[in-house]
């Protein structure tokens, strides 16, 4: 028997589950939902900014 099988055997023995795959995944998911989200602000951010350079042309009428 391996130290890790050992190791499982002792946290089944005392009541406890590995749960570290299960952690790491959920680590990972949670990575990519805040990726997404700042990609999503900074991509607003860069629109606003982008909109708010370009020179604002009014139709106004000429008396």
């Amino acid at each position: 028997m391996d130290s890790q099988q050992q190791y499982e055997a002792l946290l089944a023995k005392w009541g406890y589950v590995d749960t570290t795959l299960e952690d790491h995944a959920r680590k990972q998911k949670r990575t990519r939902r805040v990726k997404a989200v700042v990609a999503f602000f900074l991509g607003t951010v860069k629109n606003l900014k982008k909109a708010s350079a370009r020179p604002q042309i009014l139709g106004q009428t000429a008396n």
